[in-house]
């Protein structure tokens, strides 16, 4: 493995922020981090910090400027962005000014964004008490769909190939890139007594949709022939889902809940004979099983980690993979939960009501609390799409949201990243998620046609090296 030496001259307040940000920078690189107090003639050494004179020996440099100090101490949310970079037809965002080999501080950027600095410095959330895309510095500067954080390491390691460094990107064990379906399990069927009452009374006979006669005929028969059959569509599409990743020679994650306590939650029972089979199939094919946790644990450790040893027990081994219910995430409370609870991998880190790279990157990192100036051993594996975000809240069609994800599967593939993608049990029910299921499969298709491996999340993790 290729060693790099640094030299770190940086006020101590900013030390482990730039430590981070710096292992971070290199994190998709086959190479190891080496900190040193002077450059030696037979090493590729970088220097960062506050002199913006050339230091002796050193084969680049990255200046940190005043002004980026000055950002952070005050604690705002979004630097202002004055210029941009053009490498090919992207336009990147300058967060922070620099002076040496780079006209930019990737260190400081890679930081900003990975540290989730910008969700705790915006006091402003949601009425799931998420940090709103609408707050976030993609939304100001449309860059959702942009990884700015990969474009920033491409740009420092082409400079940093041409002076003679030696940076082989990872791989996913023999894929050069991974896509991971994820499911999570909100329900264990359709036909519930809430269901009945929407079907017959709310939509049927009170028309609160304001739907015409024949449509609504054709809901309350459906709801009649349920009474009468077996077959449910949430329990068919958990089926199917698997058989769909699994006759692309793949396997996925499903996130179970084992608590419900809420208007939110929908709780169903672990042990009933449905859910133990849909269990031994699941493991029998290698899929990954995690946590769902119920709505309100995402700030409660105490309900946090009784739903996760009532899981723990009920699959009789620690569950490890964690994704919150709505995506509830507050920075850095809930990643502190996640990891006290014992969890190694976190999925919830995409936005809710928009599609794309929440923390501007398609490739795994440790959470890190910018508060405490803390590394977390919790990996963050960032989710790109939601199928539920792309139809109910960007309001795609069929046709778009799959063009859509394909553009952000194109992305990650040539950054060597991983795609993760969330579709619930819902799919293939067209009469109430028409055209989800299609683009299931077509993201399925799209993986196999970019030549993408497809594993579940811990497997897809342990595969990056």
């Amino acid at each position: 493995m290729e060693t790099i030496h640094f030299i770190l001259d940086v006020p101590d307040v900013f030390r482990k922020r730039a430590l981070y940000g710096l292992r971070m920078l290199f994190l998709p690189f086959r190479v190891q981090l080496q900190e040193v107090d002077k450059a030696s003639s037979d090493s590729f050494t970088l220097y960062y910090g506050i002199d913006p004179k050339p230091v002796q020996g050193v084969t680049a440099s990255f200046t940190l400027k005043p002004d980026t100090m000055s950002f952070f101490e005050g604690h705002q949310p979004l630097p202002i962005v004055k210029r941009y970079l053009r490498v090919e037809d992207e336009r990147i965002p300058v967060l922070f000014e620099s002076s040496g080999d780079f006209s930019f501080d990737p260190v400081a950027g890679v930081f900003y964004f990975l540290s989730g600095w910008q969700e705790v410095h915006t006091k402003k959330c949601d009425e799931h008490g998420r940090f709103p895309f609408e707050c976030s510095i993609q939304s100001a500067l449309n860059l959702a769909a942009q990884p700015t954080v990969d474009w920033m390491r491409l740009i420092v390691a082409t400079k940093l190939k041409s002076k003679g460094a030696i940076l082989e990107r990872k791989t996913w064990g023999a894929d050069s890139w991974m896509c991971c379906p994820t499911h999570d399990i909100d329900y264990d069927r359709k036909w519930r007594p809430g269901i009945y009452k929407r079907e017959v009374l709310d939509r049927s006979i009170l028309n609160q949709n304001k739907e015409s006669i024949p449509h609504r005929i054709g809901r309350t028969m459906r709801a009649v022939a349920s009474l009468i059959t077996t077959d449910d569509p949430f329990r068919n599409a958990m089926n199917r889902m698997r058989s769909e990743v699994e006759a692309r020679n793949g396997s996925a994650t499903y996130f179970f809940k084992s608590g419900g306590r809420g208007l939110r939650d929908v709780s169903y029972d672990l042990k009933n004979s449905f859910m133990l089979e849909q269990r031994i199939l699941l493991q029998r094919a290698g899929f990954g099983i995690g946590l769902h946790p119920s709505y309100h644990t995402f700030l409660s450790s105490v309900q946090l980690e009784q739903e996760k040893t009532k899981l723990d027990n009920v699959m009789m081994r620690r569950t490890t993979v964690h994704r919150s219910h709505y995506l509830r995430y507050q920075h850095p409370k809930s990643a502190y939960l996640i990891a006290q609870a014992g969890f190694k991998i976190d999925s919830s880190l995409g936005f809710a009501t928009q599609c794309g790279f929440r923390h501007a990157t398609c490739l795994p990192f440790p959470l890190f609390n910018p508060v405490e100036d803390v590394e977390l051993d919790v990996w963050e594996m960032p989710l790109s799409v939601m199928e539920s975000a792309l139809f109910n809240r960007m309001n795609l069609s069929p046709s778009e949201a799959i063009d859509y994800t394909r553009k952000l599967i194109h992305t990650c593939a040539d950054f060597g990243g991983v795609f993760v993608g969330l579709w619930h049990n819902t799919l293939w029910d067209e009469m109430d998620y028409p055209g989800w299921g299609a683009h299931f499969e077509a993201t399925l298709d799209e993986t196999v046609r970019q030549e993408g491996g497809m594993k579940a999340l811990e497997g897809a993790l342990d595969s990056w090296k």
